[in-house]
């Protein structure tokens, strides 16, 4: 192999990271040290294995990562023995550096794939007849999709040959260094070491038939290599700097965390003479195992079918012998869940709901519409909608800036019920009406007055529109960070303090976090509005998805500034959003421009002094007319709202939520893997609001793509999210498949450019993305129990078999 040349330079942390510098990295520090050898120990392996009576030709090798396997691949078997030889990775650039180190001769006789899936193997079937895999079985999510590709290429006859970590002491020294120091594991380390137990991959192995006439499917091969102080360095700095903390210090800071994570290594391996321990795998295909295996069936969705066509008031009977005779076993079983609901929450108050239901939102059940997306958007209740009506047909409303004494009143109305609600008072702040919470969210952005030397503390958990706050900051000089998440999806509070704590108090600073997740429905501690504030930051806490049904008291917590959108708490009017100032913070923001109504005198070239004259604090922040019809139903929602009582309307929610979290979480396949049906994501239910953010799962353990998911909801009624929410952050946090891919994704494959691309390529196939489904003033039991059933029909079928249900249904 050519060599690289190896950099002598202690100060490793102000290199610019990139995949390409880590697959450098990895080649030339850890390829001779650890790779080698057990590309030696394979290449061994196989050739003690093959027979003259059952020739090879052909070996495909996965995972190739930057060619030290395929290189004894090479030149043990594939020079010597006359075979074809072909290596494949996922990673482009793996393959770049690979094609540049290895030797001309292996470079025109091995054929090369990038961009290659091994769970989605680009080869016909019968194509191979050795499969090897040195190191990389940890990172597909999906073993038994790997199993059964590697089974289809290979011929009978053909073997498997893999290693993985069952032992690393330098990874794991370091995995615990990482937790200790930032609160948080590295993630391609945590996943390098993934399968120390290793019955994912050989129960899949198994069940493929792979293991069947395998004297040792599991063989344990310890070794030791040895790192110096200055490769270890590298290697530390290439594991931390995909920790969120790590990569935004400054150099001297990266520097102090290498030296602290050095001398722990020290003290624990004075030699530097590092322990390893990897499983070798072998597998094999025969003739039997080669048949093609039964599919499973196809989803049942004929109970929730059946289900979806009862009338609700025969539903909530309890007689079932007003329904046919074949529907009653399914509303008994409805009845019987409902019965245990309510035991185990006596305080939700059935009756009120369902009258509510019948009174206000009786259009859901008349379309058989289970509505479960309130995080997006509520549904407005009848009487709000109808009372709109009439003040619109019988009230003369005219323009503010006009001075329509209609539109006065009511504009004054809509504040009151804001300030009562929010339990805020007009002396301490002001209240700015703008089309949604994103356009409260952005008034502040640009007004802000950011500068160099101010920091922007963003959680990653922040819906979309408040990351873009980012670019503001930066184009006036400003420090951008990110605040990680921990494995809950809660805010890393020790990340958190740092941060804080290094403010510096001569610059403006801004914080800017969720009271709770609009992804994964996680509550945010708003403790840290008080303790941002005491270090010299402004906070922006984003109630967007809090409010509608969590009273948020501003007198308790006092937050500089609060986005809210008003149809995400009663579902109309839409375009109403407002931001509730304080007024003591209000007066640092400038506006960047002025429209109508900001202003009541501006200079020109007809005047010989540049001025400008505003208008009060909250209307230099208007830009033209507001939105004035919507200012009667804001008033009405709110009082709406305060009549049902928002902690009221919340328990109930949360309590749907919580029945269904539990009821999903219980189900598990019976066939096949056997694994759980749903994966949920968040913290724990008492720290969570009325979401249920999760992946379904098939029988072999693979996910259920997002969007195939919702359009099969969608068949039925069932009204849900599916993607990103707005909210990349936290849904990537929660599941990017691969360790470390949710930093290097779009460089790794180098074809996502556009967002088309990125929604076909990741979105779609599900590699990230989940389904959130959330509660709110509408929804009843019958809701919860829809989705119950809806998820329960995926049991015991696989991906492709939903494909097929789609396609026939379409």
């Amino acid at each position: 192999m050519n060599s690289t040349a190896k950099q002598s330079c202690k100060t490793v942390s102000d290199r610019k990271w990139t995949l390409s510098t880590f697959m450098e990295f990895y080649e030339r520090v850890l390829g001779p040290k650890l790779f080698k050898p057990y590309g030696e120990l394979l290449v061994r392996e196989i050739r003690k294995d093959i027979r003259p009576e059952a020739p090879v030709t052909s070996i495909l090798e996965v995972a190739c990562g930057t060619g030290r396997i395929t290189t004894h691949l090479y030149e043990e078997l594939a020079r010597p023995l006359n075979l074809k030889l072909v290596a494949t990775d996922l990673s482009k650039i793996a393959i770049e550096v690979c094609k540049t180190v290895v030797g001309d001769d292996l470079n025109r006789d091995v054929e090369f794939h990038a961009d290659v899936d091994m769970a989605d193997l680009p080869f016909s079937n019968d194509s191979f007849d050795i499969i090897v895999c040195g190191f990389g079985l940890m990172f597909p999510p999906d073993k038994s999709k790997v199993a059964r590709e590697f089974k289809r290429v290979l011929r009978p006859g053909g073997k498997i040959y893999g290693t993985v970590f069952h032992y690393n002491e330098l990874f794991g020294l370091t995995l615990e260094q990482t937790q200790k120091l930032f609160g948080a594991p590295s993630a391609i380390l945590d996943g390098a070491l993934s399968l120390s137990d290793h019955s994912a991959i050989t129960s899949a192995f198994s069940m493929e038939g792979l293991a069947r006439g395998v004297a040792e499917v599991v063989t344990s091969c310890p070794l030791t290599f040895h790192l110096d102080e200055q490769d270890t360095r590298e290697f530390l700095f290439n594991t931390c700097v995909l920790l969120e903390e790590f990569n935004q210090c400054d150099t001297p800071t990266r520097e102090a965390y290498l030296d602290t994570i050095l001398g722990e290594l020290r003290a624990h391996v004075p030699s530097q003479n590092y322990a390893v321990n990897a499983w070798l795998l072998r597998g094999a295909v025969d003739e039997a195992s080669k048949q093609t295996v039964a599919v499973s069936a196809l989803p049942d969705f004929g109970e929730l079918s059946a289900f979806r066509t009862m009338a609700p008031e025969l539903v909530e009977s309890r007689d079932d012998r007003l329904l046919p005779f074949s529907d009653a076993p399914a509303l008994r079983r409805y009845q019987a869940m409902k019965s245990a609901f309510l035991a185990e929450h006596p305080e939700y108050p059935d009756d009120e709901v369902e009258a509510l239901r019948r009174e206000e939102f009786s259009r859901l059940d008349a379309q058989r519409v289970t509505y479960l997306d309130h995080v997006g958007g509520g549904i407005a209740p009848e009487s709000l909608i109808e009372h709109d009506y009439q003040v619109l047909k019988n009230t003369i409303l005219g323009n503010p800036h006009t001075g329509s004494k209609a539109t006065e009143e009511a504009h004054e109305k809509a504040r009151s019920e804001i300030y009562r609600f929010f339990r805020c008072s007009p002396e301490e702040y002001e209240i700015i009406f703008t089309p949604n919470a994103s356009g409260a969210i952005r008034l502040v952005a640009e007004s802000f007055p950011f500068e160099s030397g101010s920091e922007l503390l963003l959680a990653k958990d922040n819906h979309t529109s408040i990351h873009g706050i980012r670019e503001f900051a930066r184009s006036k000089g400003a420090s951008v960070k990110y605040v990680p998440l921990n494995k809950e999806l809660l805010l890393l509070e020790s990340s958190l303090e740092r941060m804080l704590e290094k403010l510096d108090r001569n610059h403006a600073h801004l914080f800017a976090f969720p009271a709770q997740s609009n992804a994964t429905g996680a509550k945010h501690d708003l403790k840290w509005i008080k303790r941002a504030q005491e270090r010299g930051a402004m906070v922006l806490c984003d109630a967007a998805a809090f409010v509608p049904l969590s009273a948020f008291d501003f007198e308790t917590y006092q937050p500089d500034f609060v986005p809210v959108s008003l149809y995400k708490i009663f579902g109309y009017p839409t375009g109403a959003g407002c931001l509730i100032a304080k007024r003591d913070s209000l007066r640092k923001l400038t506006p960047p421009s002025f429209a109508g109504g900001a202003v009541c005198y501006y200079s020109g070239p007809w005047s010989t002094t540049d001025r400008m004259l505003h208008h009060d604090q909250g209307r230099q922040f208007e830009i033209g007319t507001p939105n004035y019809a919507s200012f009667h139903a804001i008033a009405y929602g709110f009082e709406f709202i305060s009549r049902l009582g928002v902690d009221h309307i919340g328990g109930r929610a949360n309590a749907l939520a919580r029945w269904l979290e539990t009821q999903l979480q219980s189900l598990r396949h019976e066939i096949k893997a056997k694994g759980p049906l749903c994966r949920v994501y968040g913290p724990a239910p008492e720290d969570k609001g009325a979401t249920v953010m999760m992946n379904v799962f098939d029988c072999y353990n693979a996910v259920f793509p997002h969007a195939q998911v919702k359009r099969a909801a969608e068949s039925f009624g069932i009204t849900l999210r599916n993607g990103c929410f707005c909210n990349l952050g936290a849904v990537q946090h929660a599941t990017y498949s691969t360790a470390g891919s949710e930093h290097c994704e779009l460089d790794k494959k180098r074809k996502i450019l556009d967002c088309k691309t990125f929604d076909e390529e990741v979105l779609t196939k599900g590699l990230c993305g989940a389904v959130r489904v959330s509660f709110g003033l509408g929804s009843n039991f019958r809701d919860a129990y829809r989705f119950y059933l809806f998820a329960k029909s995926l049991m015991n079928t696989e991906t492709s078999r939903l494909e097929d249900h789609l396609a026939a249904a379409s």
